[in-house]
Parts: C-alpha cells; structure tokens; sequence
C-alpha cells in the first residue's frame, strides 16, 4: 500500500483521504460519486460477486456505462499489476520494506 499512497499525496489527495481509504463505508472525506467507485473497487477486488445489484445500482447513478466500463478496467489492472509484482517478488515501493510480505498464516 505504501506506493498507492506515496501516488496519492503526489497527485493532490489529503492525509486525511488517505487515512479514510481504510473505512470508506464509514466515511464522510469522499463525494458520493467517488465513495461508490471506492466501494466498487474495494468489492470487486476482494470478491467479483460482492458487487450485488445494489452497488451496481449506485454505479449507474453515478456513472456512464463507458465510465463504469473505464473504473473497471482501471481495478481489474490494477489488480493484476499487485499479483504480478507481489509474485514475482518485485518491490515497487522506494524502501528497503518488502513491497507486499507474506502475511503469517495465510
């Protein structure tokens, strides 16, 4: 996560955006459209099915099919990218810290 944040303060996101990343639901940092995206991202990242008829919903309200289209590509890759480089042992993070360490008893 450390290089996902270092991008966010380098592209203009307060500590305070950043900090709510970890209870999005619970937020109140994010507008609605954006807080939906984050929620779509974060249920389409931990498992496809997550993203239930509700949120799907909120996407459209929110979003053109060709956005949601766009914002899905974006998590898809973007998940991918993390896999791949975690596998693969690549650190992208700038440190002398494991990029994604094995998490114990996993």
């Amino acid at each position: 996560m450390a290089g996902h944040t270092a991008l966010a303060r380098q592209i203009g996101y307060t500590e305070d955006e950043i900090a709510a990343l970890q209870k999005v639901a619970e937020s109140e940092v994010f507008d609605p459209a954006l807080k939906t995206a984050l929620l779509y991202a974060e249920a389409a990242t931990r498992d496809a099915h997550r993203v239930d008829d509700k949120l799907f919903d909120e996407m459209k309200r929110h979003y053109s099919d060709s956005e949601i289209m766009e914002i899905t590509s974006v998590i898809g890759l973007t998940n991918y990218w993390n896999r791949f480089t975690t596998a693969l042992r690549i650190d992208l993070s700038g440190s002398n810290e494991p990029y994604d360490p094995p998490r114990p008893g996993v």
